[in-house]
């Protein structure tokens, strides 16, 4: 955060700042500066490359910056003259750093966006595997960059290459439209309805210049030969040997006029269905399969395409992964026999040069381009995917979060060798581990552990605490003495057998496998949450929480959603007794309803899920929308209810609570009854007091599970925050 003067004598007066004899690593500052790339004053061509990293790029395996992966595509840019920039968004706070955060969720201090102003004094823009949808905003400053005579390089992959697993690939967000239709597609707002139209003469592509890019996965690493003559091409095809492809994607053109093939699959040519590929992966082969790289001329500007990264990137990777802070490795294909050196150059040279005609229309050798017979299958206009990400995110990652990054890793709060100076003392339950994971842990790691309370140990001093699914499992954890009259068997006989959240160390204790030095302990939800469902071992019986996100297979299931993070899902094979109420399908009215579950973890559509339920309630009346204050409940109201029950209370703010990591709420019509509310990462800039003062006095909305939080009644798992006045 940036710290101002007020902020600082707060800071002070609460005993939060220490004297600094060592340096400390500050969150977000360690990799601020974006690199450039400048040719010699003698061969300098006075253009500007700016490629961007604002909406992905760096995400999985992805490493599309000019001083990593495509560090030989900018050199090579430099050679030929041009100025190269990674472009990362604007600062809008003018704190020197530029952050990303979830604006989808109403917050404004997002700053990796791209805007017309910021852009403008390039002259080619290269949106490399962009995986995060862009907003109407956004969309609007590439056609206006176009319009002012500039060019855009889109470099896209195979559908499915959702790197960041946030359920978007590169084909998606440069489309204009996910390939689902779900609802949840349909964001307005910000970035309206991204809905798959089922049409290839609709989203914003193909609106703009002509073309879209195909869902399929193809494979040929021999090399796509169907290089068509440069007479044809504006010259860009001028010395192109075939281009390999490693799992791409083609692209159909609707608008021969506005859009043109530059290498095509031949004749000879045998590609195959990518392994991977969530559906045929090669739709018709051959030129109707649609070019493999293309350019568009609408209007004054220019575009190009190309659906894979493989023939550019090189074997140079600076980032680590995100999800796991793993090293990368990339594919060296700007030095494979099949590279696309010389058409990727050509391509810049094309786009930064202005030329006055307005299409490829036929006139002065600017010839016409081929439409593509197909240019949707109709295998485009379904999801395989059920609206799910490639994967299960791990380790904690979210990729609309990046207090969840990893070291080293792009937009991570740190670099190597850093720490969070001040991390987050009280994790979220999703955060925890097991007791067998406790027990494998290395001595003196810090831990968040979640078992059952099986005895006493050492008199008053201690507990023994179980695996919840393997009881054979146990580790000893000492007590503080201001937790013993809670926690301890012996003073408390009601705790044996409750399923409590242990924070602390691993250690030794009385001889045995211990968590000592522990600074949280507090009652679990009897239910879980759909991530910890997830991890629970098929055949367990468990309750869980979860929103209702869609239907599923008509009427017979639906699809639970985490209130923390959606991206986690869960399949609910619905009962036919269950079906009137609770399919989405039969009663709509259940779509964003919070209900808690009862079942058999198992499989169902061959994705995990939840079967032979026995029962379903729905914990409350709030389906999403924004409810009537009326409606709230009180702090008073909360305080009487017992834990693991979904809520939604209003009240106003009084203090911070545990520096800016949670909140204290009051009823207005009892001062003395209070709650603490815990901040997720992403919800503290912007309502931590601590952080804004002006929040004190405030009436707020609170929309979580109710949980204690520092031994205090609270309410955790905030899904959602709304001010009031």
């Amino acid at each position: 955060m940036t710290v101002n003067k007020l902020t600082l004598s707060v800071l002070l007066g609460a005993g939060l700042l220490v004297h600094s004899g060592f340096a400390m690593a500050a969150a977000y500052d360690w990799n601020n500066t974006a690199p450039v790339k400048v040719p010699s004053a003698a061969n300098n061509n006075g253009k500007t490359v700016y490629f961007d990293v604002s909406h992905g790029g760096v995400e999985g395996n992805a490493d599309w910056v000019i001083d990593g992966a495509f560090s030989d595509f900018a050199d090579a840019l430099v050679q030929q003259g041009y100025t190269v920039k990674e472009y990362r968004g604007v600062d809008l706070n003018n704190d020197g750093r530029i952050r990303f955060f979830d604006d989808r969720t109403g917050n404004q201090n997002n700053e990796a966006i791209i805007t017309y102003d910021a852009i403008k004094d390039s002259d080619v823009f290269v949106l490399a595997e962009t995986n995060r949808p862009f907003t109407l905003a956004e969309q609007a400053a590439l056609e206006q960059y176009v319009a002012s005579g500039k060019g855009i390089f889109f470099v896209a992959d195979h559908y499915d290459a959702d790197r960041n697993l946030n359920t978007w690939d590169a084909t998606e967000v440069f489309n204009g439209y996910n390939r689902s239709d779900l609802s949840k597609y349909n964001m307005g707002g910000a970035y309206g309805d991204w809905r798959n139209p089922k049409s290839a003469y609709a989203g914003w592509l193909v609106e703009n210049f002509g073309i879209r890019f195909r869902f399929n996965g193809v494979d040929y690493k021999q090399g796509v030969s169907g290089v068509e003559p440069s007479t044809e091409t504006e010259g860009i095809t001028q010395g192109v040997d075939p281009i390999l492809m490693a799992a791409g994607a083609t692209l159909a053109i609707v608008d021969p006029q506005k859009a043109k093939g530059l290498v095509y699959f031949s004749e000879t040519d045998t590609p195959v269905k990518w392994r991977h590929a969530k559906d045929d992966g090669l739709y018709f082969g051959g030129k109707a399969e649609g070019p493999y790289v293309a350019i568009a001329k609408s209007g004054a500007g220019k575009a190009a395409f190309i659906g894979d990264s493989s023939p550019i990137e090189d074997a140079t990777p600076k980032y680590r992964r995100q999800d796991s802070g793993s090293t990368k490795k990339t594919y060296p294909g700007w030095t494979d026999p099949g590279h696309a050196s010389v058409l990727a150059v050509n391509i810049i040279n094309w786009l930064a040069t202005p030329e006055s005609y307005q299409y490829f229309d036929g006139q002065n050798g600017h010839t016409s381009g081929f439409a593509t017979p197909t240019p949707m299958d109709p295998q485009e206009m379904s999801d395989p995917n059920s609206g799910q990400p490639w994967g299960t995110p791990a380790n904690g990652f979210n990729p609309w979060d990046t207090d969840t990054y990893k070291n080293n890793s792009f937009n991570a709060p740190y670099g190597d060798g850093q720490t969070d100076p001040d991390p987050d003392p009280t994790p979220t339950p999703g955060d925890t581990v097991s007791v067998s994971d406790a027990l494998a842990a290395a001595q003196n790691t810090s831990l968040v552990v979640i078992g059952k309370v099986t005895n006493a140990v050492n008199g008053i001093y201690g507990l023994e605490l179980s695996d919840l699914n393997n009881p054979a499992a146990h580790i000893y954890v000492k007590l503080e003495s201001n937790q013993r009259a809670d926690f301890n068997p012996q003073l408390n006989p009601a705790i044996l057998n409750q399923n409590i959240i242990v924070t602390g160390k691993r250690n030794s204790y009385m001889g045995e496998p211990g968590i000592r030095y522990v600074t949280d302990l507090q009652i679990a939800p009897s239910f879980m949450s759909v991530e910890q469902a997830l991890a629970t071992a098929q055949g367990e019986s468990i309750e869980l929480t979860g929103r209702v996100k869609s239907g599923l297979n008509n009427i017979y299931a639906l699809v639970l959603e985490d209130l923390n993070d959606p991206s986690f899902t869960i399949n609910i094979k619905l009962e036919s007794s269950q079906r009137a109420e609770f399919s989405p399908v039969l009663n709509p009215d259940i779509l964003n309803a919070t209900l808690v579950i009862k079942g058999v973890r198992d499989s169902y559509m061959s994705q995990p899920g939840v079967r032979q339920v026995s029962s379903i309630t729905q914990a409350s009346s709030d389906n999403g929308s924004n409810p009537d204050q009326g409606n709230d409940l009180s702090v008073s109201e909360v305080l009487g209810m017992s834990n693991g029950q979904p809520v939604v209370v209003s009240g106003t703010i009084t203090a911070p609570i545990n520096n800016k990591y949670a909140l204290e709420l009051s009823d207005p019509n009892n001062a003395g009854n209070k709650l603490y509310i815990k901040l997720e990462s992403s919800q503290r800039d912007t309502f931590s007091p601590l952080l804004n003062l002006q929040l004190i006095g405030k009436s707020l909305r609170v929309e979580g599970i109710k949980n204690d939080y520092m031994s205090h009644p609270g309410v955790r798992s905030v899904s959602k925050l709304t001010l009031l006045n």
